[in-house]
């Protein structure tokens, strides 16, 4: 003969499911998102992209610093042309962590610029760029990314560019 079950052993059991859940869903979130990492941008496999990121993501990024890069197709356009003038040559995952439906990575990356990017001539030169990327996750796929990076010989190359697309439409500050 089984008994049922105290209103307090419900509610124990029901807190030790939701862990169960949020633990599953932190391992799940974990894995989709060191694919896009390590395939995804490590080894620029764009079909990981669209495998892991939701159809209308938005990425935050200085790829495309006039605003938020607006779903999976233009991202995968964005960085392919990031990639193309700058690919990776070493590229680790320095730290890692996941909450219940965000993930954040850092990393670091090594590239050469190989190929003209935004009008700047490539140099050749190989950099390294450090960035952190803060990744919220819905049923499995990022739908949001925040990138920061330490990229300071990336910014350097680029500041013809960059200076103009980030600050150059800002109002002047006339009070005195």
């Amino acid at each position: 003969m089984t008994s049922n079950p105290t209103p307090k052993e419900e509610k124990k059991a029901q807190k030790k499911a939701k862990q169960q859940q949020v633990k599953a869903d932190k391992k799940r979130n974990l894995e989709v998102v060191l694919r896009y990492m390590n395939e995804g941008i490590g080894k620029v496999d764009l079909t990981a992209f669209d495998a892991c990121l939701h159809p209308d993501v938005q990425i935050f990024t200085g790829l495309k610093p006039q605003g938020p890069i607006e779903g999976v197709e233009e991202y995968k356009q964005v960085f392919a042309g990031f990639a193309e003038a700058f690919p990776v040559r070493q590229f680790t995952i320095d730290e890692v962590f996941a909450t219940k439906n965000k993930v954040v990575v850092r990393f670091t990356a090594v590239a050469a610029f190989k190929r003209d990017y935004y009008g700047v001539v490539a140099t050749n030169e190989v950099i390294e760029m450090k960035e952190v990327h803060v990744l919220t996750l819905q049923e499995g796929r990022v739908v949001s990314n925040i990138v920061s990076g330490t990229n300071f010989p990336f910014e350097y190359l680029m500041y013809p560019v960059l200076k103009e697309a980030v600050i150059g439409h800002l109002p002047l500050d006339t009070e005195k």
